[in-house]
């Protein structure tokens, strides 16, 4: 992302990069051999030097409205959710200390991290204390080539660098991402789980090969505890999925959306920011649908369908209790998710692109994050649990919006991005994609410039 993005970018804006690195930072030479022009600094300690004892103290200090817990950082980071309390906690005090001192010795204008990992949070936590800008790069899903920033770790928090008027085009284009949403024609990039025997010994294939990558470029890839799993975390890992994967009980789920009213509630994938980084709170997704499913009326049931892209996370005996309860069925993760969608009543989700896609079509949603997507028509953000059944139950009557309510609020959700490219660093970067990344950064730093903006930027909801 570095080489292919910000350094043809620096290059046509001027803006000047310095690009922080986690993981072992013996690896500073590396990159400073291969990349001679580019600045690096190192946040990470060397294998040879101890954590620091964990300063519960500074850690607190950081913590404040619009920031996640230290402890919601750690449970959102695949790899230090693993390690050891103190450890955790001692990894964060020595990010939070690292962090701090370089951005106080470089006074960068702004901060730009990603939703991923906790030295992201982290970076954020410390840019709000020393009031510098911080943002991360926002892309669209559906459609597939927008672009803009967030000054927050959830995907509403979009910066309004965007000029883009609704006019008659950006109707037309939104009108046209709904007739493809609404016929199958628009594909949302995903990785799809083995289905058969040649895609496992494909998928084998490739842990093989990433684990030959992985010890034979080890300085490159500055591994080290706490940016990497182990080999024996990522074994067992895989044998656990391996396992699932064969007692998956394909039998008992449904292949077909059930008769009668029913919710349905497609799983995110996990680990995955989505969750972990957007909505720590439901990062336990069957404790989420064992807390749903008791709000649901008793005529109405609950459809769960597994991501295609991870139906082996769950083992038999987590859904087989799963689906002891009340009216809560389990869909096929390899059969077409698109009739369980249309068929759906209402469509519960806490972020993804489902949420979209139930939406343009008029179901009514209930989402449960802080989503671009709940400003759609007959959507909404989901109501404290005592209120649930009262929501769910009005949400179930609701009449479906008009096309041009649904047209309108598409049209308002593309305006308030920039032309870019999907989000898939493995698809090569065309010269009209570079320059539109180039925009968005040329209007990122006019926005910055503004000295009320730059200011005011932790005054803006959810941080006001």
């Amino acid at each position: 992302m570095i080489n292919r993005l910000l350094v043809p970018i620096e290059a046509k804006t001027k803006i000047e990069f310095i690009c922080c690195l986690v993981g072992d930072p013996s690896r500073i030479n590396v990159v400073k051999k291969k990349y001679p022009t580019l600045n690096f600094v190192a946040l990470s300690k060397t294998k040879k030097e101890l954590l620091p004892e964990p300063d519960y103290e500074l850690l607190a200090s950081l913590e404040s409205m619009g920031i996640p817990t230290i402890k919601s950082m750690i449970r959102g980071d695949p790899y230090i959710r693993h390690r050891p309390e103190r450890e955790s906690f001692g990894y964060a005090t020595l990010l939070a200390r690292s962090i701090k001192k370089t951005l106080q010795e470089l006074q960068p204008d702004v901060v730009l991290a990603s939703n991923d990992m906790i030295h992201s949070a982290i970076s954020l936590a410390v840019a709000k204390s020393l009031n510098i800008p911080w943002v991360a790069m926002a892309f669209t899903s559906v459609p597939d080539n927008l672009t803009s920033f967030c000054y927050g770790l959830t995907p509403d928090m979009i910066v309004p660098i965007s000029s883009r008027q609704v006019d008659d085009e950006l109707r037309n284009k939104a009108k046209a991402i709904i007739n493809n949403v609404i016929s199958g024609e628009q594909n949302v990039m995903a990785y799809r789980a083995p289905s058969s025997f040649m895609n496992w010994v494909k998928q084998y294939g490739g842990h093989g090969k990433n684990l030959i990558n992985r010890i034979t470029k080890q300085s490159k890839l500055g591994v080290d505890l706490y940016t990497a799993p182990t080999l024996k975390e990522r074994a067992k890992d895989i044998i656990r999925r391996s396992l699932n994967s064969l007692a998956l009980p394909v039998r008992d789920m449904l292949s077909a959306p059930p008769i009668g009213r029913y919710i349905y509630f497609p799983l995110h994938m996990a680990p995955e920011s989505m969750i972990d980084t957007w909505a720590p709170f439901y990062q336990d997704q069957i404790a989420f649908i064992r807390q749903l499913s008791i709000s649901i009326p008793a005529d109405v049931e609950l459809v769960v369908k597994l991501h295609f892209s991870d139906p082996y996370s769950y083992s038999y005996f987590e859904l087989q209790r799963l689906m002891r309860h009340d009216h809560v069925r389990i869909a096929n993760p390899f059969v077409e998710s698109r009739p369980f969608l249309e068929g759906a009543s209402l469509v519960v989700g806490i972020t993804g692109t489902s949420n979209f896609e139930a939406a343009v079509r008029g179901i009514p949603v209930l989402i449960f994050a802080d989503s671009p997507y709940q400003h759609f028509p007959r959507t909404e953000r989901a109501m404290r649990p005592h209120e649930l059944y009262q929501q769910i139950q009005r949400m179930l009557d609701l009449f479906p919006p008009s096309h041009n309510e649904i047209v309108d609020a598409v049209s308002v959700y593309m305006s308030r991005y920039m032309p870019g490219q999907v989000n898939d660093w493995s698809i090569p970067l065309e010269l009209v994609r570079l320059d539109n990344y180039a925009d968005c950064f040329l209007a990122l730093r006019d926005y910055v410039k503004n000295r009320e903006n730059r200011e005011n930027w932790y005054n803006k909801s959810p941080f006001a």
